[in-house]
């Protein structure tokens, strides 16, 4: 959560030049309830906004984190509103998502396949890609570029032949830059186990395209067995 609520920062916030500052401190304000308070409290495990509320208001109870507060420029404060502000968008942005998703499968002049566009379009800018985000740390895979807003949550073995749990599943899914989503969507890259690339032999001038033959990206263990689909079925030999 802390990878998303950072990356909301930069995304929503433009005029805040350290965004790692109110993420950091929401952790700092973490730490003080487990350490001062001796209450196992992980601000980053909170989802509901009201919650956050009523902790916050336990928090600045305390006169040592309300001085705490009034001397350091009130970066404790804000940091809990942005936060607070956060998760009420983040539950908008979910219910919204849901609407759209119901509306679609019950619009009769879709076919299926237009249904499963939609919709696939919807997901991919809701909950598989918050969790593309979190497990890839807001970076495209291949070259490390951590702008979110130029990322594709792009699936690996294909929505369209992937179960509905393959389909939600962060391991069945990179963060790429549109480039490198094209070209591992049509087959034209791929990975071995190591996380090593392996470039089409029909793709050529492949290094004006930024693919070097060295590239190696950091691998977890459950992208194995959807990269070995990829391989195997959409993978240009």
């Amino acid at each position: 959560m802390k990878t998303k609520f950072n990356n909301w920062l930069i995304e929503t916030k433009t005029k805040i030049t350290r965004p790692d500052k109110y993420s950091n401190t929401i952790t700092t304000i973490s730490n003080h309830f487990k350490k001062q308070l001796n209450k196992d409290i992980d601000l980053y495990k909170v989802s509901n906004a009201n919650d956050l509320l009523r902790i916050k208001d336990e928090y600045f109870s305390y006169d040592t984190f309300f001085e705490k507060n009034k001397t350091g420029n009130r970066m404790y404060s804000r940091s809990l509103d942005l936060y607070i502000e956060f998760l009420e968008t983040n539950r908008q942005l979910i219910n919204n998502t849901i609407s759209e998703i119901e509306q679609v499968k019950a619009d009769k002049q879709l076919t299926t396949l237009e249904k499963e566009a939609i919709i696939l379009s919807r997901i991919g800018q809701g909950k598989f890609r918050d969790d593309l985000i979190e497990l890839w740390k807001g970076s495209c895979v291949i070259s490390k570029f951590n702008d979110s807003r130029f990322l594709i949550a792009s699936h690996i073995k294909p929505w369209k032949k992937s179960t509905n749990n393959e389909k939600i599943d962060k391991y069945n899914g990179l963060l790429l830059l549109p480039t490198y989503d094209k070209l591992f969507d049509l087959g034209f890259i791929s990975f071995d186990d190591n996380g090593i690339i392996i470039i089409s032999n029909s793709l050529t001038n492949f290094d004006k395209l930024g693919i070097d033959e060295a590239i190696r990206i950091e691998l977890k263990d459950e992208n194995k067995i959807y990269l070995q689909y990829h391989r195997q079925e959409i993978f240009k030999k």
